[in-house]
């Protein structure tokens, strides 16, 4: 889509780049802020990261708008990609063309944006006397490196900066069947419940490049995926830096949706498979949150729950089903599906999980022993009885 905009300017100026010999340039101006389109708005895709207008950066930012008149003074200014821009000094209007979303847009500033457009529709407006500061870049290859060299007030985060350079294309496709998939969050600040970073830690556990079941020499592993529960940064590392990551992904499409099936599966029923042991009554542990009301909702499909499952427990439980995976030709399969071995032996799992003294999951989590007893009882009752 092409669009364009006019904006009422002063102090119009145009920068040459002094080391390119091409197209590119900077544009400065003043832009009476009452000028801005709405439409704006709808070119935010290149800035890394959401606007959170209840911060306290926002919340100053719109405190000075309202009150100052020297507001372009005060404020550093917004910066945006353009296509093409065009001055006319006679009527004092800038007119900008944008075409294309992931390369045009705002890259800096975005709260300021946010902060005008949302003032514009007040109807005790103060816009009509104020300016703000602009600059526009033409003939922009990428947005990325710019915006993450002046995203700097607040650091804007690994995963945003990915979501720029379409790192999570792959991912997006393979989710994309799954009903929770409008629910992740690819952008810092974007208000979703799902990280990606959580989706990618998941799915570590699973790879077998990272996280192989069984050594060169046919050993079972004892590498545990302990750092996809204790370092979702770390794990969005690992992703980043994998080899043909596309590929990757396809070759793991397969079993993606089982894995979220089986969390969701774990999630609801551990309480049940731990009560069923005789051993426990998983209501009296502090971290379950029972009170015999439903008191929240799994993680990813949304169904109502009446026990709390911590992170540190459903890392070491699903983890441990990785032990069902097995490859051909690259494609990952299952020897049996997961959520049916679970529902065979989640007893015996959760079991294995309570027995640990400590009633902190945190710690409980960062056990490689239990990770290890955890992944050897799925090998056992899954592995081994489905090769007889």
């Amino acid at each position: 889509m092409t669009e364009k905009f006019e904006l009422q300017v002063k102090a119009f100026k145009k920068m040459e780049d002094p080391t390119l010999s091409t197209g590119r340039a900077k544009y400065v101006c003043y832009v009476k802020a009452d000028s801005i389109p709405a439409a704006f708005v709808n070119w935010m895709g290149t800035n890394p990261r959401e606007q959170k207008m209840n911060t306290n950066v926002a919340k100053r930012i719109i405190k000075s708008l309202e009150d100052n008149s020297n507001f372009h003074e005060l404020n550093r200014g917004i910066l945006m990609s353009v296509e093409d821009i065009n001055f006319d000094n006679k009527s004092n209007i800038a007119t900008i063309k944008m075409s294309d979303p992931m390369l045009h847009g705002n890259i800096d500033g975005g709260h300021t944006l946010r902060a005008i457009l949302d003032n514009k529709v007040k109807l005790d407006s103060i816009l009509s006397d104020r300016y703000v500061f602009f600059e526009f870049i033409t003939d922009l290859e990428s947005p990325v490196d710019l915006a993450e060299a002046r995203n700097t007030s607040v650091q804007v985060d690994l995963k945003s900066i990915e979501e720029l350079k379409s790192s999570f294309e792959p991912i997006k496709k393979a989710l994309n069947p799954l009903k929770f998939s409008d629910n992740i969050a690819y952008r810092m600040n974007e208000e979703k419940p799902i990280d990606i970073r959580e989706i990618i830690a998941i799915l570590l556990m699973f790879n077998q490049d990272i996280y192989p079941n069984f050594t060169q020499a046919g050993i079972l592993s004892d590498t545990q995926p302990i750092q996809c529960y204790s370092g979702k940064e770390a794990s969005l590392k690992k992703f980043i830096n994998l080899d043909n990551r596309n590929k990757v992904i396809e070759n793991m499409t397969p079993i993606i949706k089982d894995i979220f099936d089986l969390w969701d599966n774990v999630e609801l029923t551990f309480a049940d498979k731990a009560n069923c042991s005789g051993k426990y009554r998983y209501g009296s542990r502090k971290y379950a949150k029972y009170t015999g009301e439903v008191i929240g909702k799994t993680v990813f499909y949304q169904n109502d729950i009446k026990y709390i499952v911590p992170r540190g427990l459903m890392f070491p439980i699903v983890g441990a089903f990785r032990a069902l995976v097995t490859k051909t030709n690259g494609n990952y399969s299952w020897l049996e599906n997961p959520s049916t071995v679970w529902n065979n032996i989640g007893t015996n799992l959760a079991s294995i999980i309570l027995d640990e003294k400590t009633e902190n999951p945190d710690v409980i989590a960062k056990n490689s022993n239990l990770w290890s007893n955890l992944f050897k009882e799925v090998y056992i009752n899954g592995y081994l009885l489905k090769r007889k």
